[in-house]
């Protein structure tokens, strides 16, 4: 199995640039380009999750790209993310699909190999889920082979899971088995994986995430043993800590906290806020590292070691969820007023769809201590809230001066030293090995008296206690560390009485909300360009 290293994707994370569906082709194009001015890059993610993106757009691009002498299929790969059909519709996940059968027939009337070869499915939950696509896959290659004469193989298209939750994460050894085995798969053959590390953060925090996907790659190279199959992962981040952290200056830290994964994400901030330059430089030290056979296999743990990542995912989530539970109906608010980067679906539409809020009670099932497992379960779970994407959710929480990697995190780490010492920490950091480095890079964009002003009390005496808990336990002081830094400070002062006229918590100082708002949309976009990233 040919691997890409470079991914390119649609996220609408770049504070630099607004991307309209009509530039998307030539942006793609570019960036799959090796040739002098091209990103270098192998692989793109065209999306119809949660997007507006048209149906023919995978024929632009694959037809674009065959003027240029590039083959999709062969020299890159062009591997869509399909629509959910829980989360969106059947149809709109069929239409998909559809418009890769003609991707497929227009390349293949150009004498081209087979174009599109994978489609990826997000927030997979169960095998049952991915068997159902698998069954709509092969209904739409029946039609294509009927119509157009194409090979009647239910493996023309392959499935990419998108695993996007702490527990599904932790439990993906079920997930993979089961469709491996029901698919046919077992016993040879090959499967990517995507292994989401922004939604997981959203949901339950930024440590949980990291560890989770540690976990995520060590089960999923277990499974790919015990059946006989060539498992890869594609680790899909951004640029900010809290997303991933996928950035020039980091990918030495990026390799070494998720060890095994054959793919990255490039994208939009990195392209757009960090420049073209940085993005084919990671481009290229992906091309180069990937290759190497150190990097080739991920970590083995012990059974010990699966249970001492579960409790520590534990401990992180109760703090984490504890506050995000305070600040959600703020922080959708805020999510709101964040700056629209690409053309996706509205979070309340006829089509548009939100994302689900923590499970921490599928957590607790898998926490080998009642004590810890408990503190899971004490959260209500029915609480209904259209959660706002993991862009717009960092964006709007960095706007206010509170960078969401420290939610949670400072209490998550005092509680550690004090259940199990210096010992518990050491663990802490051998799983997470960029923790410090991560929240320093953050750090200099907190103002924690900033956001108090958005903060209950009791929330905000809780970040205190984060903040606190990560300059006394590791040694981070947070704080502008430039001349740069303290610019942004000021920026944060100067929204804050603005966001919070929006919000209702004002005492109506504007009274044309029109230029009000080109005015906020200007300073936030500011913000995001000198942070590296929107959200």
């Amino acid at each position: 199995m040919k691997l890409p290293f470079a991914m390119l994707t649609q996220h609408p994370d770049s504070a630099s640039r607004y991307v309209p569906i009509q530039e998307e082709p030539d942006e793609a194009v570019r960036g799959l380009s090796p040739a002098p001015g091209g990103l270098g890059a192998d692989e793109i993610m065209i999306d119809f999750e949660g997007k507006m993106t048209p149906y023919h757009q995978p024929s632009q691009i694959v037809m674009a790209l065959l003027e240029r002498d590039i083959v999709p299929g062969r020299d890159v790969f062009i591997t869509p993310r399909i629509a959910s059909a829980s989360k969106e519709t059947v149809f709109r996940q069929l239409m998909a699909l559809m418009s890769l059968v003609e991707t497929n027939v227009q390349a293949g009337e150009r004498g081209a190999e087979q174009a599109v070869r994978e489609v990826i499915v997000p927030m997979c939950e169960t095998p049952e889920e991915l068997l159902a696509v698998r069954k709509r896959v092969g209904s739409v290659i029946e039609l294509a082979h009927k119509e157009f004469g194409l090979p009647d193989d239910p493996n023309l298209i392959r499935l990419i899971p998108l695993v996007e939750g702490v527990p599904e994460l932790l439990g993906i050894d079920r997930i993979l088995s089961r469709y491996l085995i029901e698919s046919g798969l077992a016993g040879g053959g090959s499967l990517r994986f995507l292994l989401g590390r922004s939604d997981p953060a959203l949901s339950y925090g930024l440590v949980p995430a990291v560890l989770a996907g540690r976990a995520a790659l060590a089960r999923a190279a277990e499974v790919a043993e015990s059946l006989g199959v060539e498992i890869a992962a594609i680790l899909g981040a951004g640029a900010l800590p809290f997303r991933g952290h996928v950035t020039a200056g980091n990918l030495d830290g990026v390799l070494e906290t998720f060890p095994g994964v054959r793919t990255v994400t490039i994208q939009s901030a990195l392209r757009y806020d960090h420049g073209e330059d940085a993005a084919r430089q990671v481009c290229l030290g992906l091309r180069q590292r990937l290759a190497e056979p150190a990097n080739q296999s991920p970590t083995a743990f012990t059974r010990e070691e699966f249970d001492e990542l579960h409790r520590l995912i534990a401990i992180f989530t109760r703090h984490y969820l504890e506050t995000f539970f305070d600040i959600i109906d703020l922080v959708c608010a805020l999510s709101d007023i964040m700056p629209k980067q690409r053309d996706r679906l509205a979070r309340f539409s006829a089509v548009g769809y939100a994302r689900d809020v923590a499970r921490p009670d599928k957590l607790a099932a898998l926490v080998p201590d009642a004590e810890l497992a408990d503190g899971l379960r004490r959260f209500d779970t029915t609480r209904k809230v259209s959660l706002p994407r993991a862009i717009a959710f960092t964006a709007a929480l960095y706007t206010i001066g509170l960078p969401p990697e420290f939610i949670g995190t400072g209490r998550g780490l005092a509680e550690v030293k004090e259940r199990y010492g210096s010992d518990g920490l050491a663990a802490l950091e051998r799983y997470y090995p960029t923790l410090r480095n991560d929240l320093a890079y953050a750090g200099r964009f907190l103002n924690l008296g900033s956001a108090k002003a958005f903060l209950s009390p009791e929330t905000a005496s809780d970040v205190t206690w984060d903040v606190r808990g990560v300059t006394e336990v590791l040694g981070v002081t947070p704080g502008p560390q430039t001349p740069e830094d303290e610019f942004y400070v000021t920026l944060v002062e100067t929204t804050k009485p603005i966001l919070k006229h929006f919000l209702g918590l004002g005492h109506g100082l504007f009274t044309d909300d029109a230029d009000e708002a080109r005015l906020v949309a200007d300073w936030i976009i500011r913000m995001g360009k000198m942070r590296g990233s929107l959200g």
